[in-house]
């Protein structure tokens, strides 16, 4: 018989969805705590699980973007950006307010602002809680990449201590695929495969990403990636 949890995360995923979430998932973060403790406050700490929320993005933008184009006058960009990050995290201030009024802490993780500038580092992972909570695997692009979009999704979370029924982490070896490490402009990536006790310097620098990023809007390692490039039904299907 289905517990008070589970009924606490069918209702949840529920709402979310019906807000305009495309991929909803929910982790444990006890495996984890240290490093997440190592990237942001002690306030990140005090919450056992993490809610994940993803939002597909547009595959006409996606695909026709150009990272040659200024910042400034850039589809992509904008919509990547403005659009959908600052839909995330109306969503999730959404989602925290439904925990909050059924009695629960809430805290949501801003989508896209930085925390600390020298390592370019959020105060949360969201591709790390999205792998715990199974929404998707950590290509070699250093990208989460899900079965329905590929990398072509970005993700916003919330820290809570409602009992929700947690997912399990998810791991798909890219094996001998390396089109994002051809596709990148800066060879910013080595093409070790993703393993959760090494550093991000083993797979990316992304000091070389921020830098070509400041001029170009480059996305060509979301653009390229043939998991977001599957067959796709026509609306005629």
């Amino acid at each position: 018989m289905p517990g008070k949890g589970s009924a606490l995360t069918k209702d949840l995923r529920e709402f979310s969805l019906a807000k305009g979430a495309d991929l909803f998932g929910v982790a444990d973060l006890a495996a984890v705590r240290y490093f997440v403790a190592s990237q942001g406050s002690s306030l990140v700490t005090q919450f056992p699980r993490v809610v994940s929320i993803g939002m597909r993005l547009n595959d006409a933008i996606v695909d026709s973007h150009s990272p040659l184009e200024s910042r400034r006058d850039s589809l992509y960009w904008h919509h990547v950006y403005a659009v959908v990050t600052a839909s995330l995290d109306f969503h999730a201030y959404q989602v925290s307010r439904w925990l909050a009024d059924r009695g629960f802490q809430a805290l949501p993780v801003p989508g896209s602002t930085p925390y600390n500038f020298e390592k370019l580092e959020g105060i949360f992972s969201h591709k790390l809680a999205a792998h715990l909570a199974g929404l998707g695997w950590i290509g070699k692009s250093c990208l989460l990449l899900t079965e329905p979009f590929g990398p072509r999704a970005r993700f916003v979370s919330i820290l809570t201590d409602a009992p929700l029924d947690v997912g399990s982490p998810l791991d798909k070896p890219c094996g001998k695929c390396h089109v994002c490490i051809d596709a990148c402009p800066v060879k910013a990536f080595t093409g070790a495969e993703f393993k959760p006790d090494e550093g991000r310097e083993v797979r990316f620098d992304v000091f070389k990403c921020s830098e070509y990023r400041r001029e170009h809007p480059c996305g060509l390692c979301v653009s390229v990636c043939p998991q977001g490039k599957k067959k796709r039904s026509s609306p005629a299907e």
